[in-house]
């Protein structure tokens, strides 16, 4: 098995060996580099969330905040990998925002993933070629999807065993798109401000959780969806869920408001521990509804944008066996949230 800066070097390297295509999985849904359970351990990843990043630079420090904060976890919480779920990079800096974040997670080997949110591509760049431009930085397991699934960053990062090409745990990182205005939709009464996962998109997760459910012996591989904007369904679970929400809710949920059956197809894949989205960002809770568990992320972000509390980032500690997960949250001062438990 390779360490992980040799897998860095790999992927800056854009070694072919490295690439991993597990029968279940379709080309463009196969990660450059194998993530890999270690024996006996749990999979640590480190969600970060609405950076809204400006790069510090000379009298502009804005970006300061998420600088510290995501040096302070990398170095404390040591994650096997880093997840920006959307609002990543102030469009107008974006080449140089996403190469200093880059160079932060690689300089403590650790590999990252992101999707977009709804700000992403607000300025000169588009979102098909922002997605492009992160997924061709070293380190980054970022992936453009398949071109016929509306949204650009629907992909699937499996996390193999130990040893053995067989995926032990689905990390679903998909495109919850911006709003509601671009949709086919426009001009239609009551549609909301944000967009929705098109349909298109339910059925590409569906198809995928069944190969994989397949080439899983007929059970369900256990997985985690990571997406920016919420589902409505995160609203149901805060007040009526199968349990007592843990965090903190501080704004009302913003979400679309068509109800398109992700949340559904989620729990019909039966294997799908919890979902993990930004977007709102006084709320930090994790719940659960119908045997899902939905959770925010902690803020990421610094000053230049609305918050009403310190930044942070979320960890989740999947089970050496990728049938339950942990996750809290843990802030810049150094203070770490509840637990919340999630498992099949």
């Amino acid at each position: 098995m390779q360490n992980r800066r040799d897998f860095l070097a790999s992927i800056a390297l854009g070694a072919a060996g490295a690439a991993l295509a597990p029968a279940a999985f379709a080309a463009d849904a196969a990660p450059k580099a194998a993530l890999r359970f270690k024996e006996g351990k749990p999979f640590r990843i480190l969600q970060a969330t609405d950076l809204h990043y400006i790069p510090p630079t000379g009298k502009d420090k804005r970006g300061q905040q998420v600088d510290d904060m995501l040096e302070k976890a990398l170095a404390e919480d040591k994650p096997d990998l880093a997840i920006i779920t959307g609002d990543c990079v102030t469009n107008s800096m974006m080449e140089e925002g996403w190469e200093r974040l880059a160079g932060i997670f690689g300089r403590h080997n650790v590999p990252f993933a992101a999707v977009m949110g709804n700000h992403d591509h607000e300025g000169k760049h588009s979102r098909k070629s922002i997605v492009e431009f992160v997924s061709a930085l070293p380190g980054s397991l970022t992936q453009v999807g398949p071109a016929d699934v509306p949204g650009y960053g629907n992909y699937v990062l499996p996390i193999l065993g130990p040893t053995g090409d067989a995926p032990r745990f689905a990390l679903w990182c998909m495109d919850s798109r911006a709003y509601a205005a671009d949709t086919p939709l426009k001009g239609v009464k009551g549609i909301g401000k944000y967009a929705w996962f098109a349909p298109n998109q339910v059925e590409w997760f569906r198809a995928q959780a069944a190969a994989l459910r397949k080439a899983n012996g007929g059970e369900p591989l256990p997985g985690a969806a990571f997406f920016h904007i919420p589902l409505p369904e995160y609203d149901t679970a805060w007040a009526h869920g199968d349990r007592k929400a843990i965090g903190s809710k501080n704004e009302a949920v913003c979400c679309p408001k068509i109800n398109s059956g992700m949340f559904y197809a989620l729990v019909e894949a039966r294997g799908i521990l919890a979902a993990f989205c930004g977007h709102d960002h006084d709320n930090d809770y994790a719940a659960q509804i119908n045997g899902l568990g939905l959770v925010y992320g902690r803020f990421t972000g610094g000053t230049n944008t609305y918050r009403h509390w310190e930044n942070g980032v979320r960890i989740i500690d999947l089970a050496p066996d990728g049938r339950a997960l942990r996750t809290r949250t843990h802030t810049l001062s150094g203070k770490y949230g509840p637990v919340a438990e999630y498992a099949l």
